[in-house]
C-alpha cells in the first residue's frame, strides 16, 4: 500500500481542502506516510507501526530504535497536545 501524502505540505493542502485546517498533526518526525484515516471529531489517525517503519525509512535506523523513540518521544508527547491530538493506531497482538 502507498502513502497518501509525501511531504508535510500535501498533507496540509489536503486538510485545509477538506475543511480540517484545526486538524493537528505531527511535524518532527512527520510521520506522513504512517497517516491511514481521519476520525469522525477531525484527528489524524497514524498507524504505529507505519511510524516505526517511517522512521527506519527516513532516518535510516533500526525497527526497535524507531520504536523506542515513538515511544519516548511521541508516544509521552500526547498529553500536551490537547484535546484534537493526533490518534495512534496500535496493533493487537497475542
Amino acid at each position: 500500500m502507498t502513502s497518501l501524502f509525501n511531504t508535510v505540505g500535501e498533507l496540509r493542502e489536503w486538510l485545509t481542502d477538506n475543511e480540517y485546517e484545526e486538524t493537528v498533526l505531527f511535524e518532527c518526525p512527520d510521520y506522513v506516510t504512517a497517516i491511514v484515516g481521519i476520525s469522525e471529531d477531525n484527528r489524524l489517525i497514524y498507524d504505529y507501526e507505519k511510524m516505526a517503519q517511517h522512521l527506519v525509512d527516513t532516518d535510516n535506523i533500526e525497527y526497535d530504535e524507531a520504536c523506542d523513540f515513538i515511544d519516548y518521544n511521541t508516544l509521552r508527547a500526547l498529553p500536551y497536545m490537547g484535546g484534537q491530538k493526533p490518534i495512534i493506531l496500535m496493533p493487537i497482538t497475542n
